[in-house]
């Protein structure tokens, strides 16, 4: 018995979903990263994930002292071509 108690794995346990106060703003962000066809749950991923690397990349490259937050911080965006849809008159 001692030896399979020994070798068990571990149960790993999600972290439990985050709450956080709702607003107009909050919502309306919310809403427009949504548009994009995501759920709720992966738009905050995508933003947590997405503020993150903006953070990381501003504390490394010494634009701000590491652990604070900038002031401003600014998205470059590449054009994205597209396509049309094909014409369907006859």
């Amino acid at each position: 018995m001692a030896d399979q108690k020994a070798t068990r794995r571990p149960v790993r346990r999600r972290p439990s979903p985050v709450s956080v106060p709702r607003n107009e703003e909050f919502d309306d962000a919310l809403a427009t990263i949504m548009r994009t066809g995501i759920s709720q749950a992966e738009a905050m991923r995508i933003a947590a994930r997405f503020l993150a690397h903006g953070l990381q990349s501003a504390w490394e490259s010494g634009a701000v002292p590491d652990a604070t937050m900038p002031h401003r911080m600014l998205m470059r965006v590449e054009r994205q071509d597209t396509p049309q849809p094909a014409d369907q008159r006859v």
